[in-house]
């Protein structure tokens, strides 16, 4: 992806899941006026980000499209869609969509859902019309296959008058994006060691706020290049690990917990923890 003059550099530490990424620093180079936006909740242990927004419309864009887009930047291939897990996936359920051009798609009933074209690295963009007459919207979905990432994007196709690929051009043009090291199992066990430091601080001084507990697994999640055997080590040193199970024959499942909180995580065969999270075990007074 091509970059401008200016620029605005983010040094990350970025997760994914399914297909394998690294617990490493990425440089991404986001080019005004796209920004950087807040993360959210466990936005990084689940895979998802950094987020980005334009501060004002591209030239090439309409405003109302522009104020639209809502990109963000995952690791590998991983495509966080309800029900979907990959940009495989992603492009498999798109090719099956109903195609549409722009003069069909804006006179398609409420409620239809249709794809928008895609061309090589832009997938087509699974859409589907939310409202009709003066107040019409929409909403579509879409990703750029990268080297070892992908951007997944929201737009209105009203708004953006359905044309996925010029909402994908204004972001290939002002984001550049580094490559990621290979990690080393040595990094998952340092990794493990001071999860379990900081979620046993955190856990012993009993949490009334859940995002207390969800920031531990933000600044230690994902894990890449672990095995169950390592994880069930490092783990089994915290005061609070209660058991390692099997979902299925390839993922590992591995909890701790405390009076007020269980926390856990998935780890697939192929080395990579998976949906980290934290919940009350009984309800917050």
């Amino acid at each position: 992806m091509r970059t401008g003059t200016t620029a605005v550099v983010l040094f990350l530490a970025f997760s994914a899941f399914a297909p394998p990424a690294y617990p490493a620093e990425r440089k991404i180079v986001a080019t005004p006026p796209l920004q950087v936006m807040t993360p959210g909740h466990l936005d990084k242990a689940n895979g998802i980000g950094p987020r980005f927004q334009f501060a004002q419309p591209p030239s090439e864009l309409p405003a109302k499209c522009a104020t639209s887009i809502r990109p963000h930047l995952n690791d590998g291939g991983f495509v966080d869609y309800p029900g979907l897990r990959t940009a495989e996936e992603f492009r498999s359920k798109a090719a099956r969509g109903v195609p549409l051009n722009a003069d069909d798609a804006a006179g398609a009933a409420v409620h239809t859902n249709y794809t928008l074209s895609g061309e090589g690295s832009v997938s087509p963009a699974l859409c589907f019309n939310a409202k009709a007459g003066p107040e019409a919207r929409g909403f579509c979905t879409a990703v750029i296959s990268g080297n070892d990432y992908t951007v997944v994007y929201n737009f209105d196709p009203v708004a953006c008058q359905y044309d996925n690929l010029g909402v994908a051009r204004a972001l290939e043009t002002r984001l550049s994006v580094g490559s990621l090291p290979v990690p080393e199992e040595s990094d998952c066990a340092a990794k493990l060691e001071e999860f379990v430091t900081d979620i046993d601080e955190v856990l012993s001084k009993k949490p009334r706020d859940i995002f207390d507990v969800m920031d531990v697994l933000d600044r230690h999640f994902p894990l890449h290049g672990c095995t169950a055997e390592r994880v069930s080590s490092v783990l089994g040193k915290s005061r609070y690990f209660r058991s390692v199970g099997m979902n299925g024959p390839k993922m590992h499942v591995f909890s701790l917990a405390s009076r007020e909180v269980v926390v856990g995580f998935g780890l697939t065969d192929s080395g990579d923890s998976e949906l980290p999270y934290a919940k009350w075990t009984t309800p917050s007074l």
